[in-house]
């Protein structure tokens, strides 16, 4: 398997190339919900500072920064992510967070929102995230928790999709095995982010309510994740439809208020 980052391979291929429809429309009603609550964490008010949203994707974590007044740069691997509703969103650069392509110190803050579980080093992703960000300055990241009582609602989501062909592409499992698991617990987030120099002022973990209680929200989340983007795409519009009412009807009978658990890291730059 080639080595990979979850977004960007070394070969250069866009992986989230086909996912920001499905991200926009779909698991914004997770991500959005959970961008803004990070954005609130700030140990200082946001208003008139400039703002990187590191893993910018489509934009969640930009617009919960523009309702609180400050001013956001976007940062994201995915060119195709940063391209949607291009012109409504802030400037923006593509790049990895391994080696952010900004100058020392010219940000005020910095937001990571569910991106450090996407690199295979996210130590060095803080480091670089420190480097950017003014002295004095927060950065903030929230991550998925490797504790979860909802695997097996998302299970039979994900059942429904392999059993109508789907097979799962080798970066995701990259992710999901190796990436994702190193900042699982609160004492891994705050072990890396000292490890990159920064001054941790809280990790925490707490169940996120991100207002999913209906079985068609929570196929909606989970469709349109940039895994099946792909293979979605290449399906008919009734194919899809078909598809997705089959999801719901597999979790209608076990559905129950979507509440993922998550870290919130929150740390200074010294």
């Amino acid at each position: 398997m080639d080595e990979v980052d979850g977004v960007g391979g070394v070969d250069g291929v866009d992986r989230y190339a086909a996912a920001a429809t499905g991200w926009a429309t779909g698991a914004s009603r997770v991500y959005g919900p959970l961008a803004a609550a990070l954005v609130a964490a700030a140990p200082h008010p946001l208003e008139g500072r400039r703002v990187l949203d590191a893993g910018a994707g489509t934009g969640l974590a930009s617009a919960a920064l523009r309702a609180v007044g400050a001013h956001p740069v976007a940062l994201d691997r995915s060119p195709a992510m940063l391209g949607w509703d291009a012109a409504a969103r802030p400037p923006a650069v593509a790049g990895a967070l391994e080696a952010v392509p900004l100058r020392d110190g010219c940000v005020d803050d910095t937001v990571a929102a569910f991106v450090l579980n996407h690199v295979d080093d996210p130590t060095a992703a803080l480091r670089e995230l420190a480097r950017v960000t003014r002295p004095g300055g927060a950065v903030l990241a929230s991550l998925p928790a490797a504790t979860s009582s909802h695997r097996a609602v998302r299970n039979r989501i994900d059942a429904v999709v392999v059993d109508a062909g789907w097979v799962p592409p080798d970066w995701h499992a990259h992710l999901t095995t190796v990436q994702a698991p190193q900042l699982g617990d609160v004492a891994a987030a705050g072990r890396a982010a000292r490890d990159a120099g920064l001054h941790v002022l809280a990790v925490t973990e707490h169940v996120a309510d991100v207002g999913v209680e209906r079985a068609e929200d929570l196929v909606d989340y989970r469709l349109g994740q940039a895994h099946v983007a792909a293979w979605l795409e290449g399906m008919s519009d009734a194919e899809r439809a078909a598809l997705r009412a089959a999801a719901v009807d597999a979790v209608r009978p076990v559905m129950a208020p979507y509440r993922p658990p998550v870290i919130t890291l929150v740390a200074r730059v010294p």
